[in-house]
């Protein structure tokens, strides 16, 4: 009878050390790991930070700023394509080229800031740089001047 009420006293003892058992459920972690860990608050939704930084940086963030991305993207190539040929054929406040060559280097034409009527043309606007489009003699120009 003793040696029962020694294994009870030790399997307390061991109880005594073990934390208290969670009312909250344990959850899989939301970052996408699949690792299953019993939270400390309520709206714990992730392992540590570690796990938080990677679901948010590759879970909510990117699928929400996607698009944004992409069209950004094409905007910068088009302020840098803008840019190699306003630096190369400038001539006083402005640069004229054939738009054929634009389109060669991969100006997309789609992709603009904005546009405003002024002096008769229209002026397509970029980050830097705005251009507008005429017809000489057959042959489409572009000139671009810097904003």
């Amino acid at each position: 009878m003793k040696s029962e009420i020694k294994e009870k006293i030790k399997i307390l003892n061991l109880a005594e050390n073990a934390p208290l058992p969670s009312p909250i459920a344990p959850k899989v972690c939301d970052c996408g790991c699949g690792n299953v860990f019993q939270p400390q608050r309520r709206d714990q939704i992730y392992l540590n930070k570690q796990h938080a930084d990677f679901g948010y940086n590759h879970k909510t963030r990117k699928v929400k700023h996607q698009n944004r991305k992409e069209v950004e993207k094409i905007l910068r190539t088009n302020d840098i394509i803008l840019e190699k040929y306003y630096q190369t054929q400038k001539l006083e406040n402005c640069a004229t080229c054939y738009l054929d060559a634009l389109k060669a280097d991969g100006f997309n034409f789609a992709y603009i800031i904005g546009k405003k009527e002024k002096g008769g043309n229209e002026n397509f606007y970029l980050y830097n740089y705005y251009y507008y489009t005429y017809v000489t003699n057959n042959i489409k120009m572009i000139k671009i001047y810097k904003r």
